[in-house]
């Protein structure tokens, strides 16, 4: 009788204003998942805003969604910064395209193009920047996800450093993305492609020494352009000071929601210890890497 989408919570890892240039992203998805519920219906809405991209999708094909009442789960309580906009887009358009397919292959039907257009079409007004939508890719696929959408390429893989362990640290604070966007002006992506460049290769040889170099060349040139808070400049300034610690930077617009914090495979008790002390939420490590997009049918609709 219902239909269950599962999505994972995202992070940048790295990536984070390239991605707006159509540069690639690094792109951490994780559980718990954010969860939409579809039941036959009469076009109930709950969880989503109207005027969200998911909500905006939703009336763009209003005939098609009065046939079912839609339910979004967000296992964060809206504490932000993990995915929950995407999350909901990527449910709704899971169904329509859902049922579309008539229950083909859902993976060969999935064009991340189509995707992509169909979510800067709600998500965009035409003002300022656009999403890149790589983090909506990224919790398409799962996993740590390498979306390099100037190239057309995309590649899954695990963590791949057995010597360091990572953290995502909620900082409390927040900056709305799409207002952030709606302002920026135009920037030099070139110093920010080169830091990438570092760590995708790190990626692909398995090199710990390059990936922490890469993170931390991403985070210098992040801070030279301007696009980390004062209050996430303040914190990794205290945090980099933390034993073990190798490299942090924060994650997404002005890296003002979460931080990522990378150290020596042993010495996440320290960061723990740290956040303790200083009344902040470890939110997610390596160990929480989740799939992409679940599908769970309970019944056919």
């Amino acid at each position: 009788m219902s239909v269950i989408f599962e999505v994972p919570g995202k992070t940048f890892l790295a990536g984070e204003y390239l991605a707006l240039h159509g540069g690639p992203a690094l792109v951490f998805l994780s559980q718990p998942y954010f969860k939409t519920f579809a039941d036959s219906g009469t076009g109930k809405l709950q969880g989503i805003h109207s005027q969200s991209p998911a909500g905006q999708f939703v009336a763009q094909y209003k005939e098609f969604f009065a046939q079912y009442d839609i339910r979004f789960e967000d296992p964060y309580q809206g504490l932000g910064g993990l995915g929950a906009s995407t999350a909901q887009f990527l449910g709704v358009y899971s169904l329509w395209l859902y049922r579309q397919s008539e229950h083909q292959d859902m993976e060969s039907l999935f064009d991340y193009k189509h995707l992509l257009k169909a979510y800067q079409d709600v998500a965009w007004s035409g003002e300022g920047t656009p999403p890149s939508g790589a983090d909506l890719v990224g919790q398409l696929k799962g996993s740590f996800t390498i979306f390099d959408k100037s190239q057309g390429l995309i590649s899954v893989s695990s963590w791949q450093f057995p010597d360091l362990q990572f953290a995502l640290i909620r900082t409390g604070n927040k900056v709305a993305t799409h207002e952030h966007l709606q302002k920026l002006g135009d920037f030099n992506s070139s110093g920010l492609a080169k830091g990438f460049e570092q760590i995708r290769g790190a990626f692909n040889n398995q090199d710990s020494a390059q990936f922490v170099a890469g993170i931390k060349s991403y985070a210098e040139e992040l801070q030279r352009l301007g696009f980390v808070c004062d209050q996430t400049q303040s914190l990794l300034s205290e945090i980099s000071q933390v034993h073990g610690v190798q490299a942090a930077k924060g994650c997404g617009a002005l890296g003002a929601d979460i931080v990522l914090v990378i150290c020596q495979r042993g010495s996440l008790s320290e960061v723990e210890s740290f956040c303790q002390r200083k009344n902040l939420q470890l939110v997610s490590t390596e160990k929480k890497s989740a799939s992409g997009l679940q599908i769970r049918a309970k019944e056919n609709l």
